[in-house]
């Protein structure tokens, strides 16, 4: 094992990926690409990871002492979703392994209370905030009183979220009267809430960093991205935002990466204001799926980039290609059989990335990419190639 969390892993270790779905799948195509082997460990054979990595431990990734044992098995090791339980990061890092990101990071990043108390503390320039107004809920007590400081304070309406899990708007309901904070809450499961007040924004933005232990940090352009039904269906890279919107946007995140101490990727999903500023909304440290465009449209792709900056490689300004738009695809295209990706594909500038999942609607199957010469050429070709499989 190495000694110092800064040395160079260099191609030809071994990584260890817990969790098996798309985004640790791509990490491992990524890995074989630059040289690494991949011991990946998920909890059913048919995972998408399994068609890549060069070992599959059919195993639950959050138990500790699987991630302890692979201390001696591996020389770093990653995760690709927040549902890894920290405890799981802590057992390794305990046995000597280098872990990115750290349990500590992990803890917060999964967590909303977390989170939102994380960026409440950073310190921006003149006084603005990272994040827009929030109360903690943990009882129903909690909820009225924090519906009531919201409205009283000038929210139109409140988002409430589950202060673990959810995603893809899952695990939110939206307040619009603080008389309904206690069915919300107990809709919700009764378990911790985070309330948001609404941010009026005119636009979804998300930077992801990557950073390595010795403090080197790279950044990917502003991305821009738009939200169907609660879930990413489209990410134009670069997103066409003022030149100070961009860099209050890619300061804050890399003020963010910095202040948890990240190793690997952080991705810091942003609301656009009307005046310019930016509010951050999530965190991830991990791949990100509005990063997916930069398969195509980077000189380096999120995940190339996750695993140079845990190695500790070198992180190198990113260059833009060409503009490009990345496009989910969900399990409600398939509701009439196949799509028709051969009428995609017969664009030269489209390329299609397929999971490997079984079909149901709202599960992200896949994603698109259109390249374009600007910005409206890939977007007006992504749109087009959409209406053709049959998109809503």
């Amino acid at each position: 094992m190495n000694d110092k969390p800064s040395d160079i892993i260099p191609p030809g270790a071994t990584l260890a990926i817990l969790g098996g779905g798309q985004l640790g799948s791509m990490l491992c195509e990524a890995a074989k690409r630059m040289g690494y082997r991949t011991l990946a460990v998920s909890a059913h054979e048919a995972n998408p990871i399994a068609r890549w990595a060069d070992h599959h431990l059919v195993a639950d990734p959050s138990d500790p002492a699987t991630a302890a044992r692979l201390a001696h098995q591996a020389q770093v090791i990653t995760v690709e979703a927040e549902s890894i339980d920290p405890d799981a990061l802590q057992a390794a890092e305990a046995a000597g392994a280098r872990v990115a990101p750290a349990a500590r990071v992990q803890s917060i990043v999964r967590d909303r209370r977390l989170e939102k108390t994380f960026l409440a503390g950073l310190a921006l320039p003149d006084g603005q905030r990272a994040t827009g107004d929030f109360r903690i809920a943990e009882n129903s007590q909690q909820m009225h009183r924090a519906a009531e400081e919201l409205f009283a304070a000038g929210a139109s309406r409140i988002v409430c979220k589950t202060a673990r899990g959810g995603y893809d708007g899952k695990g939110q309901r939206w307040i619009h009267d603080p008389q309904h904070a206690g069915s919300v809450f107990e809709s919700l499961g009764g378990v911790p809430l985070v309330l948001e007040a609404a941010v009026d924004f005119i636009a979804e933005a998300s930077v992801i960093v990557a950073r390595s232990a010795d403090g080197r940090m790279t950044h990917f352009p502003v991305f821009a991205n738009e939200h169907r039904r609660g879930i990413l269906h489209q990410t134009v890279m670069p997103g066409e935002f003022s030149q100070a919107t961009s860099a209050q946007a890619i300061g804050i995140a890399r003020l963010v990466a910095e202040k948890l101490d990240v190793v690997g990727l952080i991705a810091v999903e942003q609301f656009v204001l009307p005046d310019g500023r930016v509010l951050v909304n999530e965190l991830a440290a991990r791949p990100h799926n509005s990063g997916h465009v930069t398969l195509r449209a980077a000189g380096r792709s999120q995940f190339e980039m996750h695993i140079a900056a845990i190695c500790g490689l070198p992180l190198p300004p990113v260059e833009v290609l060409r503009p490009g738009v990345m496009t989910n695809l969900l399990g409600d295209l398939w509701a009439k059989g196949e799509p028709d990706f051969p009428a995609v594909l017969a664009d030269g500038h489209a390329s299609i990335h397929l999971y490997g999942k079984s079909p149901r609607p709202g599960r992200k199957m896949g994603h698109m990419i259109h390249t374009g010469a600007t910005v409206e050429e890939a977007r007006n070709a992504a749109d087009k190639a959409f209406d053709r499989l049959g998109g809503q």
